[in-house]
């Protein structure tokens, strides 16, 4: 790790650099990137609105790849595992049990009890979160009606039978443990959570017993062995229940599972005390900015793979890992780098034969589909792996049996990687795999004109994170495939692909991901797929979990074949390679309304209740502290207002960090997955973010390679309005909330992101290089020290320094007054206030480009009208007004010493009014509080020109002033002579 630090008047900075391989492999994080050759679609860029999502096709077109991995999540630098637990390369297992010894004997010691007391933690929700209706998001994007939204949920599981007032469904969000509803066909379910003596909330396998026909008995896998650094964390073993979740078993199986994630469980009928769990690698060590210094070896953590128990889960045998036999496997860093026959990164799905439970079925990364006659004592390979080379690529496995006379097992299987060198996802299907050597058919055509298209691409480029296939039982021919979303042909060619359906054994499928209730707004499915599991009484109904949480659908069907007239989709190649809208060909056409041919009447979301949303970070108003921002993964941004029930969507995609200003209590800031940011101008307004990262994609300095973190690290300054800090490999920075030389209109016409025209002339955001904006500036660069290794820039910080202000300064710039208040012994409080003067019909002054000499451009309206307005007065909590303050107390005395603040000085932010020189405000030690935002204190006490209070020691009488919020009087102090270097008065 590497530090740096740039002074900068009263505040610095201070950002952390990451070491070498720690840029985010793409095995771990979906990077935006250049569209593979063979999408024949233009895509439109994961989660963002269209208008920005164009804008940043562009941008990504342009030469070199601005610091983006190209390798893929099978690259060398994803298998080497340098990502750096510091001071170490990897966080071993012993270490992680000490701490979590540690947090236990700490908690052991208990919690002040009762809300507001100190120590107490309160739950400040959500439960439910709405993406309220907003007109712009539509089919043609994703969640385009209102839609209660939950968390990334990887597996569900029906217990017994499923009928109306009694469906026991059980959920396992992957960072909330698990939750059970009894009624999951009746309205909106009541949900409860289970999972509270687990020692990790992290969840990726249900199994139900099937030895117990009530439904209660069940096992849950703790960690996430999807290869993702969003949240996949590592669990510790296995848990039982016998009484549908009510109680738990202690942790199971830890010399097995510890470290490492369980995404797979099956219990042998007849037989419950022999039990199969596969694992796989899973992370440690994520942080906000995600996802670089995550690890996944875990030294001392047992062998990933697939394992057997013969005793109810009391001991558990290493029985296979991708290969013939469990000899070779290794389990350490040569494994994981594709080394040795065996998976790189552990066994994803084991299922056993419909008609032998002996027989076992694995399907492991990089490594195929195997298979065992004889219970995991023997395996033999029966589907090689559709790219062994790269580490992530992921067999889904089902299997069903063929009805008599044939009584032959049937096998689908669903696989893809990141879709390197065009290699893209399909379905493959054996209609006789329990003996021999299985003949497997290819049923996926990338040709539009071919009914293979329906399962083309299913999981694009990361099926090693979204990716299922499941056939109900006794329905050999219908089957569900899940994966990704396809967001260049949502609204389109089909509805986004999300979940399809056949019900001719996967020859050709329809659309599942939106329902038929309108065709602009209908009720859909959320992104990226997860589990999915079929009513026993009606296989056409189903629960679907993804990266959004859970839908139910109705059960049955509707054609909305009809909605695919009159479509357009974003074609690339037009308009010499700048893209451009046209209407669906007549291949586009016909496959459409064939995707569409049968649709779910209804689809409703279930997650009202569910408190499941990943927050990767949370920001708080300076302004309001009850007013809150949270960035979640793949769920977007949210903010509540304090209250501890609901939140609100305020921006879709994937949600990373967020932000206030200091001084104008409307603006936010956000950003999404990659470089750049958000500000918005209107508390949160849905329909007034826009986009201020230009610069990040394509500087003008020399350097345009920067890479960065997946959530990229940005603050505000916490003195200064408009001044905010971004870090990739330099740190940035702007000091007009992204606007440069262009008003908020301006930035608004230009840059929003639902409806800017984005023009090529027009930079959006004006950020700058801190120090040397070149290669050699990076604070991973030599030219910093030798030991200045890193990739990017993970955090960055403020720290109070000094500063030096000389004698003879008389009219200090209102950006250095805190400095010089902390210099001269005032109390230090953040600013909260902001000046405005007398409202006028008038515009707001275009503030200056940084850097530009010219002064702030002014009409002679505003002029005239600022040059008559009332003196600034401070707004902002704890500020009060002259009149508030006179009811209150009398008023403070002033002194006669003074200095002017020049009204250029003033804060130029969007709600300031513009204001004249002639109408400075003459200021007096007394009244400098509140021209640098600190809420005043009245007092009938005063001190003599050039002198200042120092301390709070005693006087005998209470007639003085009293602090913001306190009953209490505070007795005056004495007045000495200011310290060098204050400016008179202070």
């Amino acid at each position: 790790m590497s530090l740096s630090v740039s002074a900068r008047g009263s505040w610095s900075i201070l950002a952390a650099a990451l070491a070498v391989g720690a840029a985010v492999p793409a095995a771990f994080v979906r990077p935006p990137g250049r569209p593979p050759a063979d999408r024949r679609i233009g895509q439109v860029d994961e989660g963002r609105p269209a208008a920005l999502a164009r804008h940043l096709e562009r941008l990504k077109a342009l030469p070199q790849n601005f610091g983006e991995n190209v390798e893929g999540p099978g690259s060398a630098a994803e298998a080497a595992f340098q990502q750096r637990a510091y001071p170490d390369s990897d966080i071993p297992l012993v270490r992680i049990n000490a701490a979590r010894a540690a947090a236990a004997s700490l908690n052991k010691k208990g919690f002040p009890k009762g809300k507001g007391r100190t120590g107490v933690w309160v739950t400040i929700g959500p439960s439910n979160a709405i993406y309220p209706f907003f007109d712009l998001r539509t089919s043609s994007l994703y969640v385009p009606n209102e839609y209660a939204a939950g968390g990334r949920t990887t597996a569900l599981a029906l217990a017994g039978d499923c009928v109306p007032g009694h469906c026991r469904l059980y959920a396992a969000p992957a960072g909330g443990g698990i939750w059970r509803a009894d009624n999951a066909l009746t309205g909106q379910p009541h949900w409860t959570y289970l999972s509270s003596p687990f020692e990790i909330n992290s969840v990726a396998a249900i199994a139900v017993d099937p030895n117990d026909l009530s439904g209660n008995t069940i096992w849950v896998g703790t960690g996430e062995p999807n290869a993702c650094g969003s949240g996949c964390e590592a669990g510790v073993g296995l848990y039982k229940s016998i009484d549908g979740g009510d109680t738990w078993s202690a942790t199971i199986g830890k010399a097995a599972f510890n470290g490492r994630g369980v995404g797979s469980i099956v219990v042998r009928p007849g037989d419950p005390n022999t039990i199969y769990a596969a694992s796989g690698r899973a992370i440690r060590g994520v942080s906000s900015s995600c996802c670089s210094g995550a690890v996944s070896l875990i030294p001392g953590a047992p062998k990933w793979g697939l394992y057997k128990s013969t005793d109810g889960g009391a001991n558990w045998t290493f029985i296979h890992n991708g290969a013939a036999t469990t000899a070779v496997c290794t389990g350490d860093a040569t494994e994981a780098n594709n080394g040795t026959p065996c998976s790189p990164r552990g066994v994803r799905r084991v299922v056993l034969d419909p008609l032998n439970p002996d027989i076992v079925y694995a399907g492991s990364y990089a490594r195929g589909v195997w298979r065992s006659n004889d219970g995991g004592a023997t395996w033999a390979q029966i589907k090689a792996s559709l790219n062994s080379a790269i580490t992530t690529t992921r067999p889904e496995i089902a299997v069903t049996l063929l009805p008599p006379p044939i009584n032959k097992t049937r096998m689908y299987v669903a696989e893809g990687h990141s879709n390197t060198g065009g290699q893209y996802s399909r379905l493959f299907r054996s209609d006789d795999v329990a003996s021999g050597v299985p003949v497997f058919t290819d049923l996926t055509s990338n040709n539009q004109a071919l009914p293979g298209y329906g399962s083309f691409n299913y999981c694009t480029g990361q099926c090693w994170y979204d990716n299922f296939v499941i056939t109900p039982k006794g329905h050999p021919d219908m089957v569900y495939l899940g994966g990704s979303y396809q967001y260049g042909e949502t609204g389109g060619i089909s509805n986004g692909r999300a979940v399809g359906l056949s019900t001719d054994a996967g020859v050709s499928f329809t659309d599942m991901t939106m329902d038929a209730t309108d065709a602009v707004h209908p009720n859909a499915m959320h992104p990226d797929q997860h589990f999915i599991v079929a009513n026993p009484n009606n296989p056409f109904q189903f629960f679907e979990s993804s990266d959004g949480g859970i839908v139910r659908s109705s059960g049955d069907f509707a054609d909305a074949s009809g909605n695919c007239d009159g479509r357009e989709i974003f074609d690339p190649t037009l308009n010499g390679g700048a893209g451009g809208i046209r209407p669906l060909n007549p291949v586009e056409l016909a496959r459409c309304r064939q995707l569409l041919s049968r649709v779910p009447t209804v689809l409703e979301s279930l997650n009202k209740g569910l408190s499941t949303l990943q927050f990767q970070s949370l920001s708080y108003s300076p302004h309001n502290t009850n007013i809150i921002q949270g960035g979640t993964q793949d769920n977007g941004t949210w903010q509540t207002t304090g209250n501890p029930v609901m939140w609100t969507n305020v921006m879709i995609g994937d949600g990373g960090q967020s932000g206030f200003d200091v001084a104008d209590p409307h603006f936010r800031f956000h950003t999404f997955a990659g470089r750049g940011s958000d500000v918005n101008f209107s508390d949160g307004a849905v329909a007034d973010w826009n986009w201020i990262g230009d610069p990040l994609f394509f500087p003008l300095n020399g350097d345009r390679g920067d890479p960065s973190e997946f959530y990229v690290p940005i603050i505000s300054d916490p003195v200064v309005n408009g001044t905010m800090f971004v870090g990739t490999a330099h740190v940035w920075r702007t000091k007009t909330h992204g606007l440069g030389a262009m008003t908020v209109d301006e930035l608004r016409e230009h840059c929003n992101e639902w409806t800017g025209d984005f023009p090529a002339t027009v930079i959006c955001g004006d950020w700058q290089t801190l120090g040397n904006p070149t290669t050699a500036g990076r604070l991973t660069s030599s030219t910093y020290g030798a030991d200045r290794t890193g990739g990017d820039v993970a955090a960055i910080r403020g720290t109070d320094v000094f500063l030096k202000v000389t004698p003879t300064m008389t009219s200090p710039p209102s950006s250095a007054l805190p400095a010089i208040h902390r210099r001269c012994g005032r109390r230090r409080r953040p600013a909260a206030c902001s000046y405005q003067a007398t409202p006028t019909s008038s515009p707001p002054a275009r503030p200056p480009s940084p850097g530009s000499t010219r002064r702030p451009r002014t009409t002679p309206a505003a002029t005239s009208a600022a040059s008559t307005s009332t003196p600034a007065i401070p707004t902002g909590p704890g500020c009060r007004t002259a009149a508030s303050t006179r009811r209150r107390r009398r008023p403070r005395a002033t002194s006669s010493r003074s200095y002017t603040i020049p009204a250029q000085e003033r804060q130029r932010g969007p709600t300031a009014a513009t204001t004249s020189a002639t109408s400075r405000r003459q200021t007096s030690c007394a009244t400098t509080r509140r021209a640098t935002s600190m809420p005043p204190r009245t007092s009938e006490c005063s001190c003599s020109p050039g002198e200042r209070r120092a301390g709070r020691g005693p006087r005998p009488a209470c007639r003085t002033w009293r602090s913001p919020g306190s009953r209490s009087c505070r007795a005056c102090a004495s007045c000495t002579p200011p310290p060098t270097g204050c400016p008179p008065g202070l």
